[in-house]
């Protein structure tokens, strides 16, 4: 590799991180660890004592850990502080510590011996094709990954084995309920792979701070938001890592009230019901030798059963629960979900084919698809909304035919895209009473 030019430098706990760029265009995401050996050390010697003073199955928090610091290791000086971190990374998750409290990574990713990669999105938001770039944190051998392949397994009270090599799972809320996915080596042929995709809380991105970043214009923002208090069903389309989940969660928190009866379905859990809402999630439990499997299939059933009034939000849609979606909205209910697509048409062929096999008809049920994806501008690679289509039914043959009312780089105003709308010209007087509302929402 060239020289390195740092491009960002910033604190995480008590570990500097730089991103440097390299003079042939690639990255390296480096931590330099500000607490000398000495604290470790004394951490280590003393790591038998830690544990036994530590009651069986509590959570290990910031006060317990401050408690351990102060009494069992007796630091009472400046050097606390340093001693709370170093014990906390000892006692969670040791190297990948710092990887998981960045609050701009967003993913972490290990596929056997060698350096931990991340996906940074400082880095993400000037140059996206990059995708993953190493850190300076390397795992040295398979014994020291499969080490970490189990550290995560037992974090997330689940057991991975030989008889069941792969596990999904989440960790703790208390570290932040990310997303983890494990392999062993009988798999991946020989190469353990970690993965750790980074959950964001509810209240991170707003409609606004996407609008600021030009993921959509405010005017298609508006157009969303009568849709979704008209009780519309919206698909987001995009490729992953194009900020699907991210639009979602930012409509769902900002234009359904707390109020509506809401049912989120998820397979891991990455969208949170607002805090003291009327809202409920079901999680799609991992599979036992005894006990019969529920999917989301299964799950959406159920929650069209349950008192779910307004809103049914499927976190991915992947086969038949889209057969439930269509249900949920011949029962008048909104819908919203995300689907994996580079296009609209492509959703389409997808969603019409098996194992889905939903009808011309059934897909016009939608109100919307809001497709997602990397634009490529003067100034950058970036994440934006490249297009809005309404399916309209064809009644004479059997088609789907796609008014387009927004396209990326459309300088639109909320009016126009209500008069370019099939769908908000047919809602008729209901639209007046929202549109009412959409400036005090």
């Amino acid at each position: 590799m060239g020289g390195p030019k740092v491009i960002d430098e910033y604190s995480v706990g008590m570990a500097n991180v730089k991103i440097v760029r390299y003079s042939n265009s690639t990255y390296q995401y480096l931590v330099e660890e500000m607490v000398s050996k000495d604290v470790e050390e004394m951490i280590s010697r003393n790591i038998d004592v830690i544990l036994n003073s530590i009651p069986y199955n509590s959570d290990v928090d910031e006060l317990t850990i401050s408690k351990v610091v102060s009494e069992v290791l007796n630091i009472r000086n400046d050097d606390v502080v340093k001693f709370i971190y170093s014990l906390r990374k000892e006692l969670k998750y040791k190297k990948f510590q710092v990887l998981i409290d960045d609050p701009f990574i967003e993913d972490i990713t290990v596929a056997g011996v060698g350096p931990v990669w991340v996906r940074h999105s400082k880095i993400l938001s000037v140059d996206p094709e990059v995708d993953y770039i190493p850190t300076n944190i390397v795992l040295i051998d398979s014994e020291e990954v499969l080490k970490y392949v189990n550290l995560f397994a037992e974090k997330s009270n689940k057991i991975i084995t030989k008889s069941s090599p792969i596990l999904d799972a989440n960790l703790p809320d208390i570290d932040g309920g990310h997303r983890v996915h494990l392999v062993l080596p009988e798999v991946s042929l020989g190469r353990p792979e970690i993965t750790i995709r980074k959950k964001r809380g509810y209240n991170v991105l707003s409609v606004k701070s996407l609008i600021d970043d030009e993921v959509l214009p405010s005017s298609v923002a508006e157009y969303l938001n009568v849709l979704i208090k008209s009780r519309g069903s919206i698909i987001v389309v995009g490729p992953p890592g194009s900020g699907k989940t991210t639009l979602l969660r930012a409509l769902l928190y900002e234009f359904i009230p707390p109020s509506w009866k809401v049912v989120i379905i998820e397979d891991t859990p990455e969208i949170d019901p607002l805090p003291k809402s009327n809202w409920v999630r079901y999680i799609v439990p991992t599979p036992s030798a005894t006990s019969n499997h529920l999917d989301q299939l299964t799950l959406s059933k159920a929650a069209l059963r349950a008192s779910v009034s307004k809103y049914i939000v499927i976190g991915e849609t992947r086969g038949a629960e889209a057969q439930v979606l269509v249900q949920a909205m011949n029962m008048g209910l909104g819908g919203l979900t995300t689907f994996h697509g580079g296009n609209v048409r492509e959703a389409i062929v997808r969603l019409t084919g098996p194992p889905i096999n939903l009808s011309s008809f059934h897909i016009c049920m939608f109100w919307s698809f809001v497709t997602i994806n990397f634009v490529f501008t003067d100034k950058s690679v970036r994440r934006a909304v490249v297009s809005v289509d309404e399916p309209i039914y064809d009644n004479e043959t059997d088609n789907i035919i796609l008014n387009n009312i927004y396209s990326f780089g459309d300088e639109v105003s909320f009016d126009e895209l209500v008069r370019k709308s099939i769908r908000l010209r047919n809602v008729g007087s209901l639209l007046q009473r929202q549109l009412n509302h959409v400036g005090q929402d």
